[in-house]
């Protein structure tokens, strides 16, 4: 592959390319506004996801300051009054969306947004843009309605008070059928169409309760603290408070320090796995492990306080390891040694199921600079050099075999950008 100066500048030509083919514009009679976006894809994903919003902003943060606060701004018109942010804004007037929108919305002829949420990665997507263009201004607009999304979080998700934020559905964590969901639903097996059932049927129950989060929680069907979620919701809080810093709201700057710092602690204590030295996702109210290993075990990287034995053993032990996650193209999100893990895409004639194997951009993202932060530098510029080879040979696809670097599934696809943001 070329140097990578001269790569890095066709990259981004490629990148703009990929947001402008992505774009969608329109007149909102729901809000009665225009609005424009960038859709994680030109086919099949072309709504306005939350955290594929964020990722977008920070790539968009290089190159094109005024755009990606403008897809800030256009995601929170979709914030609800109470605070909460869906994982999907439907823009424009289709009168008919996908079944899935359906489910996992609140009851209506034509829903505007689901009702569920993702990883509220929006914070951080904010301060890589402040961090190249210092807009105050901006930050009195967007800061106060992110605040009101994480406090509804906490008010919300977190029953114990432990800060560790539950989520009601696998899409929530954004990697829909990551086979950690499995043991929640209670079925181990390899079959497709019992897996894809097992994950729909939560959503299903949480239609039928109308998406009330009490009465959710407190049956206990789908209840899980989730690591990429509350990684995510910690370092995102530590975002809010250095941001709020900068706008002199001291007060707010203290709050969302705190709240980070007791969702690490309580990641890092209660998420640890003594026996496997692995983290692992919690689920039901007795906060049982879910054992498998998956990338998600390796997302506590991503945390500024991870230190000592537990950091050294996650790296040594389980990300180098050849037979778990140092694959030919690293990271892929289920161990190699998992009967769960497969590195291929599913085939056309078969019910899709993601998140089994394949290596994802926006997953490596976090382990890349978590790795960075900790001073494992040699090893996130091995993964970053992979991922040049992958989208070199083979575009920006919307995941990657481990095993070859194949591309696969949708091209042009918006948060494979993110490698942008790690050269």
């Amino acid at each position: 592959m070329q140097d990578k100066v001269a790569f890095k500048q066709q990259l981004i030509e490629k990148v703009r390319h990929v947001f402008k083919t992505n774009t969608f514009q329109g007149y909102s009679r729901w809000k009665k506004t225009n609005y424009r976006f960038i859709a994680p894809a030109r086919r099949e994903y072309t709504y306005q996801w939350l955290w594929d919003t964020g990722f977008h902003a920070i790539v968009l943060s290089h190159f094109d300051t005024e755009l990606a606060k403008s897809e800030i701004k256009t995601f929170l018109l979709g914030q609800w009054e109470d605070g909460f942010l869906p994982h999907v804004i439907f823009w424009g007037n289709k009168k008919i969306l996908p079944h899935w929108a359906y489910i996992e919305s609140k009851r209506s002829f034509r829903p505007h947004t689901t009702a569920i949420t993702q990883p509220p990665i929006l914070a951080i997507g904010v301060e890589s843009i402040y961090e190249k263009d210092p807009d105050k201004e901006f930050l009195k607009e967007v800061l106060p309605k992110l605040a009101h999304h994480h406090r509804w979080l906490v008010t919300n998700r977190d029953e114990d008070a432990d800060r560790l934020i539950a989520i009601i559905s696998p899409n929530e964590s954004g990697m829909d059928e990551l086979p950690v969901f499995q043991y929640v639903a209670g079925f181990l097996g390899e079959d497709a169409v019992r897996l894809h059932w097992a994950y729909r049927k939560g959503d299903l129950r949480n239609y039928y309760h109308n998406y009330d989060n009490k009465i959710i929680l407190k049956e206990d069907y789908f209840n899980v603290e989730e690591l990429l979620f509350n990684c995510v919701f910690a370092e995102a809080s530590r975002s809010l408070s250095r941001l709020f810093d900068e706008i002199g709201n001291k007060e707010e700057a203290s709050y969302f320090e705190m709240m980070a710092a007791k969702t690490e602690e309580s990641i890092i204590r209660k998420c640890w796995d003594e026996e496997d030295e692995i983290f692992y996702s919690l689920y039901s109210h007795a906060e049982k492990p879910a054992r498998v290993k998956t990338i998600a075990s390796l997302l506590p990287l991503f945390l500024d306080g991870l230190r000592g034995q537990k950091l050294t053993t996650l790296i040594e032990k389980h990300l180098l390891n050849e037979n778990e996650f140092w694959t030919p193209y690293p990271v892929p999100t289920v161990a190699r040694n998992e009967p769960h893990y497969h590195p291929k895409e599913t085939p056309r004639h078969k019910i899709k199921l993601l998140w089994r194997g394949p290596t994802w951009i926006n997953t490596n993202w976090f382990i890349v600079k978590g790795l960075r932060k900790h001073g494992y530098h040699k090893i996130a510029d091995q993964i970053v050099d992979k991922m040049c080879e992958m989208v070199d040979k083979h575009g920006f696809r919307e995941y990657y075999n481990p095993e070859t670097g194949q591309g696969y599934r949708r091209e042009n696809f918006g948060w494979s950008t993110l490698l942008l943001d790690l050269l």
